[in-house]
């Protein structure tokens, strides 16, 4: 009997080592990130929620975005009818588009949908634009450029 009680008390105590293992690997991976930027200038009262779920290995990030109290582009600057989110791994890269807001000007908030960036961190900013694909970023930032990752 004494044999079978000192078996389960090792078998316990390898449980509990392998569960706490476990645990500290899991609290390694911790999931994504958000923070939250505030808007320039041009649209003091909007806040973005950014949440970036990184994949350093793939050197990849699972990104969405959503600002809210965000006025229309129109009020930004005349003739802007979308929000454009543009991405660059450092200051000496040219801007690559992201893609459009989903705007809603009723509730005066915007999303980007969850999306794949193909880094690990990078600059993020958010233009009022004339068109859905502009070659570059305009000079009529709403959010940004703020560092993500």
């Amino acid at each position: 009997m004494k044999l079978v009680e000192t078996g389960r008390r090792v078998g316990c105590r390898i449980g509990l080592t392998l569960c706490l293992l476990a645990s500290v690997a899991l609290a390694g991976c911790g999931g994504p990130s958000a923070q939250t930027v505030h808007g320039t200038q041009l649209a003091p009262g909007a806040d973005a929620r950014i949440t970036a779920d990184i994949d350093a290995d793939a050197a990849t990030t699972r990104l969405a975005v959503d600002v809210v109290h965000l006025p229309p582009p129109a009020r930004i600057e005349a003739g802007r009818e979308r929000f454009v989110v543009w991405q660059r791994p450092g200051s000496d890269t040219p801007w690559r588009r992201v893609g459009v807001l989903d705007y809603d000007p009723d509730r005066r908030n915007g999303a980007l949908v969850e999306t794949t960036v193909p880094h690990a961190s990078f600059e993020l900013l958010i233009t009022a634009e004339t068109q859905s694909s502009p070659p570059s970023p305009s000079s009529a930032a709403v959010i940004g450029p703020t560092s993500v990752g």
